[in-house]
């Protein structure tokens, strides 16, 4: 498993595990981010920058420190 912010611009994940605290992991499902869905990798920022993907045709941005507690698999 790789965490989000180490993908590469373009890919299609599917999401295996959150490594969050209860809150954040509520905000995640809030906004439709859940093990098991795939989603697409639109940017990425080496320099600690938000993560932007795509899930269910919404763009959605990520802090960098909660994308890295995010990991998934190219499918």
């Amino acid at each position: 498993m790789t965490r989000l912010t180490e993908f590469e611009p373009g890919v299609e994940i599917k999401i295996k595990k959150i490594n969050a605290g209860r809150r954040a992991v509520m905000n995640l499902m809030n906004m439709g981010i859940l093990t098991g869905n795939t989603i697409k990798i639109l940017r990425t920022s080496k320099l600690r920058g938000p993560v932007l993907i795509n899930n269910n045709d919404t763009e959605i941005a990520l802090g960098h420190g909660l994308a890295r507690k995010i990991y998934g698999e190219i499918i």
